[in-house]
């Protein structure tokens, strides 16, 4: 479960924002390797259909609980790669828009061609706060019934104009978009069968957040890179964290101690070796191994590679 303490706790009152495409989308140029498909176009098509018509019907049980909320209301639509449920087209247009992007940018820094991603997954876009506390209400004890918005598995729930828990202004903008559909795609990608430990997950997930929207707008990754003030955690606690903290301070050193960690591969090294370095986790190695495996020739030994790490505060 992708747990997303951090869109409550800095998106609160945030205003929201969509970023809007270039004419002509730029290309990923982060990694040496070519892009495996072409970006999206600027302006998505969102085909709206019957529920019967749907290319996909099958959704998870957070799905059909936002469903069963004034069933006669949802609108169903397609893109190239996801199903949409939304009340007005509106909302459903630019949400459209930033997920295909994101979802491509994401797709071509793992490496991975459309046949890895080829099923379309669910997007349930709430906008009207009512429903929203509504739907979460419905949602069990272990579920991320506190989120503004998060990704279950490849779904992802969007609260586009609600205030979270506070109940104050608005709590949704572009990089909580990206970030939530980093991990819908990474679950679509990699199965069940290769769940990322939770470091990985969301240290990922927040540092293709942030480099997704500057791609989009054609601006440098750092415009949308926070200061990691709180990135402290020693590595070693942060590789045994199986579960997610209940404390507000070890909340935040959880996420920023992953982006920086994260953000250090893809800055300091070649971004093209993440995967391998990915895949060496999934496999069971721990952090050092992974990092002598993958970027050996880059560091002299771990305590080199550690030394750097240390002064990173890009």
């Amino acid at each position: 479960m992708n747990k997303r303490f951090e869109i409550w706790l800095t998106f609160t009152f945030a205003p929201l924002v969509f970023a809007q495409a270039p004419s002509s989308p730029r290309p990923f140029t982060g990694f040496s390797t070519p892009a495996p498909n072409a970006a999206p176009a600027r302006e998505v098509p969102l085909v709206e259909k019957r529920w019967e018509a749907l290319a996909n019907q099958d959704v998870g049980g957070d799905g059909t609980k936002a469903l069963s909320i004034a069933p006669e209301k949802w609108k169903h639509a397609e893109t190239e790669n996801f199903i949409l449920h939304f009340r007005r087209v509106t909302e459903a247009q630019k949400v459209a828009r930033e997920v295909e992007y994101d979802l491509w940018y994401v797709a071509n820094a793992l490496g991975a061609t459309k046949d890895r991603y080829a099923r379309k997954s669910h997007v349930f876009v709430f906008e009207n706060e009512g429903e929203w506390l509504r739907f979460k209400g419905m949602l069990g004890p272990d579920s991320q019934s506190w989120s503004a918005s998060f990704a279950k598995g490849d779904e992802l729930f969007l609260n586009v104009r609600g205030g979270g828990n506070s109940g104050a202004g608005t709590s949704f903008d572009s990089s909580t978009l990206a970030h939530e559909t980093t991990h819908a795609v990474v679950a679509r990608l990699y199965k069940r069968k290769r769940r990322w430990p939770l470091w990985l997950n969301e240290g990922f997930a927040e540092y293709m957040g942030g480099a997704s929207v500057a791609a989009r707008k054609g601006q440098p990754a750092k415009h949308y890179q926070r200061t990691l003030g709180r990135a402290e955690m020693p590595l070693s606690a942060l590789e045994n964290m199986k579960e997610y903290p209940t404390e507000l301070a070890a909340i935040h050193e959880l996420y920023q101690t992953s982006e920086k960690f994260v953000r250090f591969l893809m800055n300091d090294f070649p971004k093209n070796r993440i995967v391998k370095f990915i895949d060496a986790i999934l496999d069971g190695k721990d952090i050092e191994s992974s990092v002598i495996e993958v970027y050996g020739d880059k560091v002299k030994d771990w305590a080199a590679f550690m030394k750097r790490y240390e002064r990173f505060n890009k």
